[in-house]
């Protein structure tokens, strides 16, 4: 890291990359025969609660069963495999703002609801060393089929940023923040410099209500 103590949060889907990270790499494992194909049936729901922003990180009892007894090694080795569909679509003007902000000395991180292993070769690709994500849960090296900690949503994300900023002694008023949902209002609400780009319509109307910037980025 930098150590400037001035530091860029980014979210990932639609804000760096476009569309989602989650159903590419659920694609790219049932067409590898790890997951089955049922699987593509059951995904979309998640996405449109998500979309509508009544997906909570306490709402349910997350389990997935594709996920149980599955060895850390073989996700992330799909994840790498996952990444060649991933890089394809990272937006050129985010590419080009991560590196102008650490060419000024700033440090970009990673805040997002998206798997860990998921987003790190893409923190890789930019050149960013942290990631601030949703985590699995492991057993002696297997998949439970839980998460760690529960999915990285809204207060949740706000808390787990919170916490990052304050162990490394920074402040919010050296922070902005960049993300395309309203789901991530109270993340955006925290730091100095909140920024949609190319937010959904509610963001969109919050944004433009409160002078806040916003970014339109394109393949």
């Amino acid at each position: 890291m930098g150590g400037s103590g001035a530091f860029d949060f980014f979210d990932v889907d639609h804000t760096i990359i476009a569309g989602s990270s989650g159903p590419l790499f659920v694609r790219k494992g049932v067409r590898r025969g790890l997951f089955p194909l049922r699987t593509m049936i059951f995904f979309p729901y998640y996405y449109l609660q998500y979309a509508i922003g009544t997906l909570e990180a306490d709402s349910r009892d997350w389990y997935f069963s594709i996920l149980s007894g599955r060895s850390r090694r073989e996700l992330e080795e799909l994840a790498r495999a996952n990444f060649e569909a991933l890089r394809t679509r990272i937006y050129p003007e985010a590419r080009r703002l991560i590196e102008a902000l650490k060419g000024r000395g700033r440090d970009v991180v990673l805040a997002t609801s998206s798997l860990d292993l998921i987003v790190r070769p893409l923190a890789e690709e930019l050149g960013i060393e942290e990631v601030i994500a949703t985590t699995l849960e492991f057993d002696r090296g297997l998949c439970t089929g839980r998460f760690a900690e529960g999915p990285l949503l809204k207060d949740k994300k706000r808390e787990k940023v919170h916490d990052y900023i304050r162990r490394r002694g920074a402040e919010w008023r050296e922070c902005a923040f960049y993300t395309d949902s309203v789901n991530d209002l109270a993340l955006l609400e925290s730091v100095a410099d909140p920024v949609a780009v190319n937010p959904d319509r509610r963001l969109r109307r919050i944004a433009t209500r409160r002078g806040w910037r916003v970014l339109r980025f394109r393949l």
